[in-house]
């Protein structure tokens, strides 16, 4: 599920890409289309789950399971309530909501899980400061498209070699090998960006490569990572 979630952020905004590189009306009308299809699917998805599995209809018996503690305080302290069955009751409240993050920070897993949401605080991917950069040096939509077209090879590449890599060596050393990956590469492009040896667009195509490199750690290190948080 976690591939064909990937494959599917991968492949949706280089496929607008290439329609952009022709007409951006038509890019325009493109995702409004594929977003009003794609809801009514979804929607119809939702109805057939919704309707398969009986117990999402039982909302008020899941959600009152799972807090019978503060349901029972409620009831015993009701004929008697006062201050201090305010305290208890509020007392209760603040545990609830503190419980999941202290187990939370007490998982092995923490590290990692944070090393994963860190590392998506980046703009060197395709996102839109990278697309508005390089237009403004000089590339053109198809030149983004075709970038994006490399990148794209490089990380479905990536959501193949990952499984693969950590049934030989197992998730935790995966996944150190490919932050290492991710970190050298994206430390050389920026380095080689920043040298002003090259023209700026040799410096920028340094950086470009540099970053695409870097993704194959980036997604490699995600599904090691996902694969960790689900064991």
């Amino acid at each position: 599920m976690r591939r064909i979630d990937l494959i599917a952020k991968l492949v949706a905004p280089l496929f607008i890409s290439f329609i952009d590189a022709f007409s951006t009306n038509l890019a325009l009308w493109t995702v409004l289309g594929s977003n009003i299809a794609s809801m009514s699917i979804e929607y119809f998805a939702i109805a057939q789950v919704y309707h398969a599995v009986p117990a999402l209809a039982g909302t008020n018996e899941i959600s009152g399971s799972l807090n019978p503690d503060i349901e029972t305080l409620e009831v015993e302290e009701a004929p008697t309530a006062g201050h201090g069955s305010t305290i208890s009751l509020a007392h209760m409240w603040i545990d609830h909501i503190i419980s999941p993050w202290s187990c939370y920070l007490r998982s092995p897993v923490l590290l990692a899980s944070l090393s994963l949401s860190i590392l998506y605080l980046t703009v060197l991917s395709f996102n839109a400061h990278m697309v508005t950069y390089l237009l403004a040096v000089g590339f053109n939509a198809l030149w983004v498209a075709s970038f994006r077209l490399i990148s794209v090879v490089i990380e479905l590449g990536a959501t193949w070699a990952a499984p693969v890599l950590m049934s030989k060596i197992g998730p935790v050393r995966s996944g150190l090998w490919f932050i290492t990956w991710q970190f050298g590469c994206a430390a050389l492009g920026v380095a080689i960006f920043n040298m002003r040896a090259l023209s700026q667009r040799l410096s920028t195509i340094a950086l470009l490569a540099g970053a695409v490199l870097s993704r194959i750690g980036l997604w490699g290190f995600d599904l090691s990572v996902q694969y960790l948080v689900q064991e």
